[in-house]
């Protein structure tokens, strides 16, 4: 809990803790109390008075006291515990070394495994203990903007139409800061964003707002080439009258080839066809009513079944037209008449006189702002925005031109850019802010119309609807944001499109099993999400596959062997060795049973060959990614000039461990491989490209290993075992990274106090992903302003 002061009241129980997001009051704090050392902080000081500075003197002291500073470190720089604090990344170095045995170097000091560490424990102490009586007040939050994804998402989501624009604009990457691109310190408005952020405001409005009625009475769909039983669906919106649909497709490539194709408007039978190889165009006379329709293509039978693995044997549809109405005017698309609800000929009576421009555009922005700004509006904001388009219309332009222009006031505002949170009465962040976090958090958007209602009601911060809007907004798809969002920066799945595996040794590796093994993780991520538990993190014997993943990992898929379910194409040269071709259901996507040695993330594909080499793998790299993603204890950084392991000499012929362990006998090394290398060596069974193997070429695969603390492993099995063994560790883990994504901002020592209870309450609650995203939502760090509180203000005490 954050507090300022120091005060003697017990630990709260969670549901006091709940109660407090909503009904704790703000109430002043002495300052004399704020100015209080804590005993914690009395004892951390008195330690490295008696002991820890002492034991630094004689083991360190040569090279980095007494104005000795080797590598830049000279501990005589740090004299007290608010000196060390603030030099945080320093002191987790020195700690990282010290534990790994680099340093003090074995062969140089006398230092006993008991002293390494109480070193190291008291540096883990003075870095992130704190006395939760005595916190203080959180970090302030810089500003946030949205970075290009929450951009994208909120502009579909405001404006009903998904345009994309930062990939058609060409955002400038976003900086990434605590391991998320969406921290408020690194999001930044260089010239050159500012500069992307006004072209995109001109493509969305462009691409919003439309000017001619006229270009929507013929509408042009692209098709899509289907297999057996596949369906295209095109949504269409429609003015009242009579339309014709024609659609232009063919089937295979061979004359004798024919399938039956049926056409339908809403699920209602339209016509169906007999649809032979030469392309053609099939046309439909159709009556619609105004409003969204959807018009669908389905491949039923054919008369060819013997051939349908043959990449050929589909329906290939060109296009899909609409045209029409016959009489009266098309419609505009669905997106430019919810925007545009009024236009300054229109008269709100029979007798009344016309609008008017700036009327008009006012009822437009007086509906918009509200929901582009995320909180309530003052008539001056509307009134700015109805100027702009007055100018417009002065200038010459058109009313949907002028409002093309408001529109991109609007975008180019900081009010759209920013998420500034404002205040309630008692000095939390008000309801709106809350319904901003929340969304931005699961959603990686704005809040929808339910998030706003419960605002404005001012009964969002209620505990129990708060985690009801937890479970609904869970359960829609625009959820798999924050699967995208928080997973894929957690796990690193956004690197797989980086990596450069050698095709020439790995065969099978293509795009499309790249895709697939990301697919598989974000499936398997966004059932934890939804309805796992932490546990499988490590644990889980299930993973989902496709027909072409459960070849590559050696599994049927429903009940079939994958490899006859392969497309091969007859006329692409090597293109079956290499799986370039489709599978049959190679959409299909099902929860599938894995292999005693197959576990939770651990063993995915996409994380096995996220830390390989392009031609072999890495277990350093490997070891190192479990320390630090799944454990959440990095080793420290590699010492300058240390010789990469292709330079070390060898054995001809030497395995990939014996190079290893050459490796290993450089002193500087040893300590943090030490660390690394038996957790990546005992996942050698899984190629580069996270295939299961035997052997390495002509060498047997050795997976046997003894971990740091001395256990001994014989398989990648038993090794997952111990990993499960330190699922605290791993909830911990992810519960800081959680919160890190939450908020914004990188967490500090004050934030244990949120950590534990968050902890405390997923435990008690089933220890799902599901109670931990409910935790966070109901913490005091979600609530609070830290902007503020960093001011010194009031904070209240529970």
């Amino acid at each position: 809990m954050f507090r300022t002061g120091c005060f003697n009241h017990p630990p709260l129980a969670w549901g006091a803790f709940a109660l407090s997001v909503s009904m704790a009051l703000w109430t002043p704090i002495d300052l004399v109390a704020q100015e209080k050392e804590n005993s914690l902080d009395q004892d951390l000081s008195q330690r490295w008075t008696n002991a820890i500075q002492p034991l630094l003197k004689e083991h360190c002291g040569s090279c980095h006291m007494d104005s000795a500073n080797e590598g830049g470190v000279d501990l005589d720089d740090y004299q007290d515990l608010a000196k060390i604090r603030l030099h945080t990344s320093t002191w987790e170095q020195v700690r990282g070394v010290i534990r790994a045995e680099a340093m003090p170097p074995p062969a140089e000091s006398r230092i006993s495994p008991e002293q390494r560490v109480q070193l190291a424990t008291w540096i883990e102490q003075a870095l992130h203990e704190v006395d939760c009586s005595c916190a203080e007040p959180p970090p302030a939050v810089t500003l946030r903007r949205l970075n290009q994804i929450e951009y994208d998402n909120t502009v579909r989501d405001l404006l009903l139409v998904d345009l994309k624009a930062s990939r058609k604009i060409g955002f400038v990457s976003d900086d990434v800061g605590n391991g998320f691109d969406n921290q408020g310190e690194v999001l930044t408005l260089p010239p050159i964003v500012l500069e992307k952020y006004l072209q995109a405001a001109e493509f969305v409005a462009n691409n919003t707002i439309e000017t001619d009625r006229e270009q929507f009475r013929k509408q042009t769909f692209e098709g899509e080439a289907l297999f057996h039983l596949g369906s295209q669906a095109v949504p269409i919106y429609t003015a009242e009258g009579d339309y014709q649909i024609n659609v232009r497709m063919r089937f295979g490539e061979k004359p004798n080839f024919n399938c039956q194709v049926a056409i339908a408007v809403d699920g209602k039978p339209v016509a169906q066809h007999d649809v032979q190889s030469k392309e053609e165009t099939y046309k439909h006379d159709v009556t619609l009513t105004a409003g969204e329709h959807e018009v669908t293509v389905q491949y039923l039978q054919d008369n060819n079944p013997d051939d349908r693995n043959d990449p050929n044997s589909r329906l290939f549809i060109d296009t899909v037209r609409l045209s029409g109405p016959s009489k009266g005017k098309p419609s505009f698309p669905r997106h430019h008449d919810l925007l545009v609800i009024a236009r300054p000929d229109q008269r709100d009576t029979p007798d009344s006189e016309p609008i008017g421009l700036p009327e008009a555009s006012r009822r437009v922005f007086a509906k918009l702002l509200p929901r582009a700004y995320r909180r309530p509006i003052q008539a001056e904001e509307v009134n700015a925005v109805v100027a702009v388009c007055e100018k417009a219309a002065a200038a010459g332009f058109t009313y949907e031109e002028s409002l093309r222009f408001g529109l991109q006031a609007v975008l180019v505002s900081p009010n759209f850019l920013f998420r500034n949170e404002s205040l309630d009465t008692s000095s939390r962040i008000d309801d709106y802010s809350l319904a901003v976090r929340l969304s931005y958090f699961l959603w990686s958007s704005m809040p929808d119309e339910t998030l706003f209602e419960l605002a404005r009601t001012g009964s969002l911060r209620d505990p129990e609807i708060l985690k009801q809007q937890v479970d609904r907004m869970l359960e829609s798809p625009k959820s798999d944001a924050m699967v995208s969002g928080f997973f894929g920066q957690w796990l690193g799945l956004r690197n797989l499109a980086k990596i450069d595996i050698d095709r020439e040794k790995y065969v099978g590796w293509n795009d499309r099993l790249r895709n697939a093994l990301v697919k598989e993780t974000e499936m398997f991520c966004g059932h934890l999400l939804r309805q796992g538990s932490l546990d499988e993190i490590v644990s889980a014997n299930y993973t989902f596959i496709n027909p072409r993943l459960a070849e590559f990992y050696g599994i049927p898929f429903e009940g079939k062997d994958p490899s006859k379910m392969y497309r091969r194409n007859p006329n692409r040269k090597g293109g079956y060795e290499r799986r370039q071709g489709l599978y049959e259901n190679e959409d299909k996507w099902v929860r599938s049973e894995q292999g005693l040695n197959r576990r939770g993330l651990l063993t995915h594909a996409s994380v096995l060959a996220l830390t390989s080499n392009p031609t072999r793998t890495s277990p350093v790299k490997r070891g190192k990614w479990i320390l630090e993603n799944v454990l959440g204890d990095p080793p420290p950084s590699a010492p300058p000039n240390v010789p990469s392991l292709e330079s070390a000499e060898h054995k001809p012929n030497a395995s990939l461990r014996e190079r290893l362990e050459i490796h290993r006998s450089n002193p500087s090394c040893a300590g943090c491989h030490k660390l690394m290398d038996p957790i990546g060596l005992g996942l050698e069974n899984f190629d580069a490209i996270g295939r299961w193997r035997d052997k390495d070429g002509d060498i047997a695969i050795d997976s046997k290993g003894e971990l740091a603390d001395g256990r001994v492993f014989q398989s990648p099995a038993e090794l997952i075992a111990f990993m499960s063994s330190a699922q605290p560790q791993v909830e911990k883990n992810v519960a800081q990274r959680m919160l890190t994504y939450a908020l914004g901002r990188g967490l500090q020592r004050q934030d244990k106090c949120d950590v534990d209870l968050v902890l405390q309450y997923t435990t008690e609650n089933s220890g799902s992903f599901r109670a931990m995203v409910k935790a966070i939502v109901l913490s005091n760090a979600f609530h609070e302003s830290p902007a503020f509180l960093a001011k010194g203000n009031p904070t209240h005490a529970n």
